[in-house]
C-alpha cells in the first residue's frame, strides 16, 4: 500500500505567540503590513515558498473548544507555509538575508521564545470545489 501523503509538498505549521505588551490587533496589524512584505522581498523566499498564509486567531470564537471540552488554545496565529520540500522552506529561516532583515523586525511584535513550528506532511482527503 503506497502512503497517501502528497510528494510534491510539503508544509510548516509556525504557532504564533505576540510579543508581551502588545494587543492582538497591534499583533495583527504589524505581522500583516511591515512584516508580511519583509519576508515575502526575501530572495530566498521567492525562490523556495509556493504558498503564505497567516491565520490570525479569531476572538468572537477563541473559547468556542469548551464548549466541546476542549482547551482554548493560546496561540494569537498560525503561519502555513508550502514548499517543494522541508529543505527548502528552512533554507528561507536559515538565509542570511533572513538574519538581517526578518528577525529584528519579529523582536517588534512576537515573543520568538514561545514560538513553535510543525513539518507537516500533506495526506489529501477532500476538497470541495
Amino acid at each position: 500500500m503506497s502512503t497517501p501523503f502528497a510528494k510534491d509538498r510539503v508544509r510548516l505549521l509556525i504557532f504564533m505567540k505576540r510579543k508581551e505588551g502588545l494587543t492582538r490587533e497591534q499583533f495583527s496589524r504589524h505581522w500583516l503590513d511591515p512584516h508580511a512584505k519583509l519576508f515575502m522581498s526575501l530572495e530566498s523566499f521567492k525562490a523556495n515558498v509556493t504558498k503564505y498564509e497567516q491565520l490570525h486567531a479569531n476572538e468572537a470564537y477563541r473559547d468556542a473548544p469548551k464548549a466541546m471540552g476542549l482547551i482554548a488554545p493560546d496561540w494569537d496565529g498560525l503561519v502555513h507555509l508550502e514548499g517543494e520540500s522541508y529543505e527548502k522552506l528552512f533554507a528561507v529561516f536559515l538565509s542570511e538575508e533572513y538574519a538581517q532583515i526578518v528577525a529584528p523586525d519579529e523582536e517588534n511584535f512576537i515573543d520568538r521564545a514561545k514560538c513553535q513550528i510543525l513539518p507537516l506532511d500533506l495526506a489529501p482527503m477532500f476538497e470541495r470545489s
